[in-house]
């Protein structure tokens, strides 16, 4: 049996579940949410546009470049895999429009019809983004584990952010599951128009991770875990970034400051960052009984440039993802919940050793 929540966190919990939600604490009014998307929409919808009529120059100066650097079509799969997602997001943007038109206007944009639509959106744009992925740049992913998703949810998933596209593949997966995410993002995001009209209208939470007063930011990603359904899950990169030896000393010496007793533990970890508490502490008390998913993944690097990507694709080996369930009432209470989560983030850097081939030092983040 799920353990009960104490008596102060259901309450905080249940006033939670009945106060407007917010999507981000600067971002998501109205003025602002127009003054990015007069930007984003046009420029993407001309952007598919141009795209397909560059597609064949494209494709013939891309095949002659492949063929003088004895690439093995990396620049013509990069080149088909734009217009396929430049297609995705104004097919995404356009079926979100329809949307806004079939329940705006009878003022059921929230209601659960509308919301289940826009779930069913999300799941399309993020899978056959993938599906293009595996198709065009060679992109192969499986997932160990894959019973502790037979269960269903509610979830708590705590995720490795190993890349820009972890959200992506991680949408996928809990698609496949079944399951409806919930994501906490940076804020950075919403300038993807698909991500930014698609998930104003479901539960999600875009976070100001450079905010110098963070309590707007954990109340309202408390109000985001405080009231999830048998088939949502709620995603957190307790990470916050991605990794680099970089961050990762400049962690450790952070914590130096703010929790020496979480040092030690710190740097016993190779791949990953030390996790940040305060978000996922939020999660923890606004959703006491639901269970934790640690999902982690080796095989994808971090790529800051263009060129990054361009030489490897295809991409050499394939992403493997391993999924491990925690029931509730197997984790501490508050008092020892920090240490047992550095612990289970220890086993975590573990499993990334174990099953790769490659040094932590080659993996970079901007």
């Amino acid at each position: 049996m799920p353990v009960s929540a104490p008596p102060h966190r259901a309450v905080r919990a249940v006033s939670a579940m009945h106060r407007p939600r917010v999507w981000s604490s600067r971002d998501s009014t109205r003025r602002e949410r127009w003054r990015r998307r007069i930007f984003t929409v046009p420029a993407i919808l001309t952007g598919f546009l141009a795209f397909v009529v560059l597609l064949i120059p494209a494709l013939v100066i891309g095949g002659i470049v492949d063929l003088l650097a004895r690439r093995r079509g990396s620049t013509v799969r990069l080149a088909i895999y734009a217009v396929w997602w430049a297609g995705l997001e104004s097919a995404g943007v356009l079926w979100a429009a329809v949307l806004w038109v079939r329940y705006s206007l009878l003022g059921q944009l929230d209601s659960r019809n509308s919301l289940h639509a826009h779930s069913r959106l999300q799941r399309w744009w993020s899978t056959n983004l993938v599906r293009g992925a595996r198709s065009l740049l060679g992109m192969a992913h499986g997932l160990e584990g894959r019973e502790a998703l037979r269960a269903g949810g509610p979830l708590i998933v705590l995720a490795r952010h190993g890349s820009q596209g972890d959200a992506l593949l991680v949408a996928s997966i809990l698609a496949t599951a079944g399951l409806r995410p919930r994501f906490v993002l940076k804020r950075q995001l919403l300038w993807d128009p698909c991500l930014d009209v698609v998930g104003h209208r479901l539960p999600n939470y875009f976070v100001d991770r450079n905010s110098t007063d963070n309590r707007p930011e954990l109340d309202n990603i408390a109000r985001l875990a405080s009231d999830l359904e048998y088939d949502e899950a709620i995603v957190i990169f307790p990470e916050g970034t991605r990794y680099s030896e970089a961050k990762r000393k400049q962690a450790i010496d952070t914590l130096g400051t703010t929790a020496p007793g979480r040092v030690a533990s710190a740097r016993r970890l190779r791949h990953v960052l030390p996790i940040r508490t305060a978000g996922l502490l939020s999660i923890l008390d606004a959703a006491p009984s639901t269970d934790l998913l640690f999902l982690n993944h080796v095989g994808v690097h971090d790529f800051r440039t263009l060129g990054d990507l361009w030489r490897n694709v295809p991409f050499p080996v394939p992403i493997r993802f391993h999924a491990r369930r925690i029931s509730r009432n197997e984790t501490p209470g508050a008092s020892e919940v920090v240490d047992w989560l550095d612990t289970r983030w220890e086993e975590f850097d573990d499993w990334v050793a174990t099953n790769t081939s490659e040094p932590s030092s080659s993996t970079t983040a901007s």
